[in-house]
């Protein structure tokens, strides 16, 4: 990836915002993409502190990546990046460019675990550290980001006898409380009694003195390479951070468990995901993913799998 001025100022607004790191990822990718383009039709690089970029460069980026027989989807993925590069390092001239009608797709939900794949990731808790385990199952119990997960502190915790809860702080310094169940309360319990007895309140430390605060990047390792490593190779390679834990909640709680159980009102998992707006939710997660159309043909067929 090239390393122009652009792309330089982009990879730092990035690391500033609360993104996944494979969205992080994908918009670098996309933004290079369209600055190689760009370069080769105008012969200049883009510049972050005077972008030139006017309407019918935005055209002809897409009918270029038509012509390279792109996918609806990737077409439209990659304007995203493009549009949230603009927006972070020129916004007004975000906000002024005519952005081109995009070819459709099938638009589905974020792709959730299957059951044997759940199961898999608790029985590769038990090989876990204690910390390590706690941060796997916060992810798949309450759906938090990397970076709540991360900012969590010793006074956000409350937990009794049978019961507990996190209070997460969200974008834009928000805070909302999650229940815990009885899989997160027993994991916090067991990290507690190992857990350094440092000065600073965060919750999560680093495992080497001086046990400083645990960064989000320090999280993405622990369920991606670390949690990886104890999983059969078909459930491994699905291992892409945390985030992946956050959509299979949703998806869970929206479906009823895949039917077994009577579906979560959509204001309710906003709630429990910290969304401000209960359409962000819907907008994400109320459609079907491509395992709950197949799943849902195959029931008819007789076909199903009971283990899922």
């Amino acid at each position: 990836m090239e390393q122009t001025v652009f792309m330089l100022r982009l990879k730092q607004k990035l690391a500033e915002e609360d993104l996944a790191e494979a969205t992080i990822k994908r918009t670098l990718i996309d933004a290079a993409q369209f600055g190689k383009w760009y370069r080769g039709t105008t012969g200049h690089d883009l510049d972050p502190d005077d972008l030139q970029v006017v309407n019918v460069d935005l055209a002809e980026f897409r009918g270029w990546l038509q012509r390279q027989d792109m996918k609806p989807s990737s077409v439209q993925r990659k304007f995203a990046s493009l549009r949230k590069a603009f927006m972070l390092l020129s916004p007004e001239r975000a906000l002024r460019l005519r952005w081109p009608k995009l070819p459709t797709a099938q638009v589905t939900a974020p792709s959730g675990l299957s059951r044997n794949e759940r199961n898999a990731i608790l029985r590769a808790c038990e090989q876990l550290s204690a910390r390590d385990a706690l941060v796997v199952k916060l992810g798949l119990f309450t759906g938090a980001r990397s970076s709540s997960i991360a900012d969590i502190r010793m006074s956000d915790i409350e937990v009794g006898q049978r019961s507990g809860s996190i209070t997460f702080h969200g974008k834009g310094n928000r805070e909302y409380k999650v229940p815990l169940n009885r899989e997160v309360r027993d994991a916090l319990a067991r990290y507690l009694a190992v857990r350094p007895p440092v000065e600073h309140p965060y919750l999560l430390v680093q495992e080497r003195w001086p046990y400083g605060k645990v960064s989000r990047w320090v999280l993405h390792d622990i369920a991606h390479r670390r949690l990886a490593g104890h999983l059969p190779p078909d459930v491994a390679k699905r291992m892409k951070g945390l985030h992946a834990f956050r959509h299979d909640l949703a998806r869970r709680l929206l479906s009823g468990d895949e039917g077994r159980h009577a579906p979560i009102p959509v204001g309710d998992v906003a709630a429990i995901l910290g969304h401000a707006d209960v359409r962000t939710t819907a907008g994400i997660y109320a459609r079907p993913s491509p395992e709950d159309m197949k799943r849902a043909l195959d029931r008819i067929a007789g076909d199903e799998d009971e283990d899922g």
